[in-house]
């Protein structure tokens, strides 16, 4: 049975310490970005011909091999239309490799000529689905660490935020790994932060992951709320699921974990909407404290 932890409030002191010794951890860090391009697993819905991705690494100095993350962006896409990597993304590449993992975060927009998908819904009406290309992109980017000889080839993990949290879901379903992938060769972990659930729980009623997942939600997020997640990893745990941990931060909106967002709102998005989002620090701050733990339970 699933084991499904929730943990709403942080103690004040906590939280205090934990944002300031990210500052400090912050101000060493330097950008380990190095652009890298590999096959998608997609052939198959091109006539064979796989769509060539493009990814930025982070990595930690020495020779490894290292346990290796692969990062999911957003519906804004993993860079800007300057090319440059978006921080709400990069950041986490960052953090994660001063701990001691490489990271692998995809671009699936750019390389099929799109940026930013965001004002587009339904989310079935984009030109790349997060139940299609993307997952396929993500098993891809698996295949391109496991050929790495500084990658830990049976310990990667999946990370995905927003949109990449939903096409993450996808990615981990119980019934979704590629034929070509053997279980042992399966990511070994997986963390969601403000997936979309509605699209998820529509396409598959009896979702559940095949590996540990790690969900981190703010209560008060309007872009994609928690109260559907809940519902679909509830249903998940009923139906026998692997181990699910939980958080929803109170007052706490989409992008918390974004390195410097002031509450702001989205551009007006196809439905009419323009959803909250922005920077909590001390959610963030547990957050990545979070997630370094459960990698490191997890991802052996």
């Amino acid at each position: 049975m699933a084991a499904v932890s929730n943990s709403n409030i942080i103690p004040f002191f906590k939280r205090v310490a934990l944002a300031f010794g990210l500052l400090l951890a912050l101000v060493s860090i330097t950008k380990a970005q190095e652009k890298v391009s590999f096959p998608s697993t997609d052939g198959e819905l091109k006539s064979g011909t796989p769509t060539i991705i493009n990814g930025y690494l982070y990595r930690p100095p020495g020779p490894g091999p290292f346990t290796a993350v692969v990062s999911i962006h957003g519906c804004d896409g993993a860079v800007d239309e300057k090319g440059e990597v978006r921080p709400l993304y990069g950041t986490w590449g960052e953090v994660l490799s001063q701990k001691g993992y490489i990271v692998l975060l995809i671009d699936s927009f750019q390389p099929r000529g799109h940026v930013n998908l965001c004002a587009m819904l339904p989310v079935f009406s984009r030109p790349i689905l997060p139940n299609r290309e993307t997952p396929m992109d993500a098993f891809g980017a698996m295949n391109y660490l496991r050929s790495r000889s500084d990658v830990r080839p049976e310990s990667i993990a999946i990370l995905g935020q927003s949109y990449g949290g939903m096409a993450m879901l996808f990615t981990i379903a119980k019934g979704a790994l590629p034929k070509a992938v053997s279980q042992e060769k399966d990511f070994r972990a997986a963390i969601a932060l403000y997936p979309n659930c509605p699209p998820v729980a529509e396409k598959d009623p009896h979702w559940r992951p095949r590996q540990p997942m790690l969900l981190l939600m703010g209560e008060a997020d309007t872009a994609t709320p928690p109260g559907p997640c809940k519902d679909m990893v509830g249903r998940a745990k009923a139906e026998g699921s692997p181990t699910i941990e939980m958080t929803f931060y109170s007052n706490t909106y989409h992008a918390f974990d974004h390195p410097n967002l002031p509450l702001t709102q989205m551009a007006k998005r196809s439905d009419g909407s323009s959803p909250t989002i922005g920077s909590n620090p001390e959610a963030r701050a547990d957050a990545i404290n979070r997630v370094t733990q459960f990698l490191a339970a997890q991802v052996k």
